[in-house]
């Protein structure tokens, strides 16, 4: 069977280069154990974290040579536990890998894998709309950004997983979503999702579109990317505008000291001057109730699982450093490893 495998650190934005594809033998499930067939894997952007070869964001650091670990929806092949039967369908944190043991018991930062119901929802939506994007596209609008209905919310990097989510669950409460994306396709494929304006970051007359589509300012900032697009946001946010920060994708192969010109200064500035309010969180903290609500929401039509695909496990070191670079799919980007 094939895995993927750290070949090297990454430096600055992943490259394809930094991961190999390896044929190992494949895995067989001992006592209290469950052998699984990898069906999904989510290239989830903060796995970055985890390939700096000093961490200093408190995430585990991968060893070179090893197997990548993230999240993916597989299926039971066999079974030496109770609480599983060959067929079911899991969520968890595993191997990139075609196939894999894990041990539900053991405790470790893995964590029993999550049965699903495929009668609820495609399987593939535990990696997104169910998963730990939906999870936190709500904690950072209903918790965290606190957003009421009537307010506006701007959203950056809203083609991505969370930031599309973000974006419907603003308009299922009522509110006026904003988006930023880059290129026109990915801003197309929000206002098809209901987002009611959207502003190209990439394209010359940026902070023209941003104005256009935040007349009145913005409530909520849900802020995914830093660096300039947060510049440009800033001006545009309300006194006592609300800003959860979800990401800081601009930054993440940086360290302390990123590159000039210095615009901290200034970024103090408008704190003060807009009496901002502006919190971190790590998400996944939605609860049942965000759970019950978003699965309510698809149920009604107010919220559409986009998802894209690329196909076999060799794909995944070039669908995730896509992520880094900049694709043009909207919603969740999934490798699919095999068909259902």
């Amino acid at each position: 069977m094939k895995q993927v495998v750290l070949a090297s650190y990454a430096r600055g934005n992943p490259q394809a280069t930094d991961f190999r594809v390896e044929e190992v033998a494949e895995p067989q499930a001992g006592e209290g154990e469950l052998l699984l067939r990898t069906l999904y894997i989510a290239v989830d952007p903060l796995i970055r974290f985890s390939l700096d070869e000093s961490t200093i964001t408190g995430a585990g650091r991968m060893d070179l040579g090893a197997p990548m670990i993230g999240p993916t929806v597989s299926q039971v092949i066999a079974s030496n536990h109770p609480n599983y039967a060959a067929g079911d369908y899991v969520e968890g944190r595993t191997p990139w890998a075609e196939t894999t043991v894990v041990a539900p018991d053991k405790s470790d930062y893995r964590g029993p894998p999550r049965k699903l119901d495929p009668a609820l929802a495609p399987v593939s939506t535990a990696l997104g709309a169910l998963g730990g994007p939906g999870q936190t596209a709500y904690e950072g609008v209903v918790k965290v950004g606190r957003l009421q209905a009537g307010e506006t919310i701007v959203i950056s990097a809203a083609g991505g997983a969370v930031g599309s989510m973000a974006g419907q669950i603003a308009k299922a409460l009522g509110a006026r979503a904003v988006g930023i994306a880059g290129g026109q396709a990915k801003c197309q494929g929000l206002l098809d999702l209901g987002f009611d304006a959207v502003a190209d970051y990439k394209a010359p007359d940026f902070d023209a579109q941003l104005k256009a589509a935040l007349p009145e300012g913005a409530d909520v900032y849900f802020e995914n990317v830093g660096g300039d697009v947060t510049l440009a946001v800033l001006p545009h946010l309300k006194r006592g505008a609300r800003m959860p920060m979800c990401g800081f994708i601009a930054y993440y192969g940086v360290g302390m000291e990123g590159p000039g010109p210095d615009h901290l200064p200034g970024f103090y500035r408008q704190i003060m001057n807009k009496a901002l309010e502006i919190k971190g969180f790590a998400g996944l903290f939605a609860g049942q109730k965000g759970l019950d609500d978003i699965a309510g929401w698809m149920k009604a039509g107010k919220i559409r699982f986009a998802e894209a695909f690329v196909e076999s496990i060799d794909a995944a070191p070039e669908a995730f450093a896509s992520v880094f670079s900049g694709h043009d799919h909207v919603g969740k980007l999934l490798v699919r490893v095999a068909a259902e």
